[in-house]
């Protein structure tokens, strides 16, 4: 197969696996590499994550960017209190800010994952993020945009509780927060245990075509109600995609519906503990949901291309991250 093609069919089934793999991902009991699973993974029934922008002022965008570095960056003695404050809100398990340069305007963009457990507990769970908003800056404006409810949402059962600092990086490039005692993070899979060094974490912005990009939006959004009220389950389908999930080692993924002026978007988020490997398992099988893909993405979306290679194009640039030294992974955690 020519590497052009190969390509092409790598980065269609990179979200084609998304939409249905991370949606089917813990609805049944996974497959390892070499033998069964005993634990599934938590999903949009099981916890929720909110997204949440505040535009900055165009000629700022750089002093955003360095007070967002000097008040979150890693220091030895202020994890804890660092990490709290990018977490937010009590018992959050994961949360990432990133710089977004992409659309009309730049924005800060904060990522926040929440166990419904504590949703449930919390009056006004949206007041309570607006306020918890991880930065204060002259440059950033004071409406709050919030994009909440996603309609796919997935946590690996064995995902690592704590982050190390990306190796090699140094001043301004581009930190993770470490946060808990350990200064790396393990991932037990199939009876062996992954290191986590670091993580790689993206947020990427696919514009949908009109028409049947918008209707496929809708439908995550309708789907996503039914598995979280009527706990639906997809058959084959799920353990085609646990099996492609459970090859990435994909932390947390998140697919947001976002409708803007100009269009309606899917927003990706990831967490992982190579975006390589990401990509390399996708290249690597036949799967049924990954082979299936190219011809639904290259109807639903305007620019595919930007998911084909790696690395991925995207907009957002994450300038920290930040995971509770207790975040739930097996579903009896949240």
């Amino acid at each position: 197969m020519k590497t052009h093609s190969r390509r092409r069919w790598l980065g269609y089934g990179l979200l084609c696996g998304a939409i249905v793999g991370a949606a089917a991902y813990g609805w049944t009991k996974t497959r390892g590499r070499s033998r069964a699973r005993t634990e599934p993974a938590a999903t949009e029934r099981h916890a929720t994550a909110f997204l949440l922008r505040r535009r900055i002022d165009p000629g700022q965008i750089e002093a955003v960017r360095k007070a967002a570095r000097t008040s979150l960056e890693r220091r030895n003695d202020e994890d804890d209190r660092n990490a709290n404050r990018l977490l937010g809100l009590e018992r959050a398990a994961t949360a990432s800010l990133f710089l977004d340069r992409g659309g009309e305007e730049s924005s800060l963009a904060w990522y926040v994952e929440v166990p419904r457990s504590v949703l449930a507990a919390v009056d006004d769970p949206v007041g309570r993020l607006e306020r918890a908003f991880p930065l204060e800056h002259e440059a950033l404006g004071d409406e709050l945009i919030v994009t909440r409810e996603p309609p796919i949402h997935a946590a690996h059962p064995d995902r690592p509780r704590s982050t190390a600092p990306v190796p090699g990086t140094d001043g301004d490039a581009g930190r993770l927060i470490v946060t808990g005692s350990e200064s790396t993070g393990a991932v037990e899979s199939a009876g062996s245990t992954q290191k986590a060094e670091s993580v790689d974490v993206a947020l990427v912005s696919m514009k949908l075509r009109p028409g049947m990009g918008e209707r496929l939006a809708d439908w995550l959004e309708w789907l996503s109600r039914r598995v979280v009220v009527d706990d639906w389950h997809l058959g084959p389908i799920e353990d085609w995609s646990a099996e492609m999930l459970e090859r990435e080692a994909m932390f947390t993924e998140t697919i947001f519906v976002e409708r803007r002026s100009d269009g309606t978007y899917l927003l990706q988020y990831m967490e992982c503990a190579e975006m390589a490997d990401v990509y390399e398992a996708y290249y690597d099988t036949w799967n049924p949901v990954a082979r299936g893909a190219e011809l639904l993405v290259g109807r639903v979306v305007e620019q595919p291309e930007r998911v084909l290679q790696y690395p991925i194009q995207t907009d957002a640039e994450c300038l920290a991250h930040a995971v509770a030294s207790d975040r739930p992974r097996r579903l009896e955690e949240f």
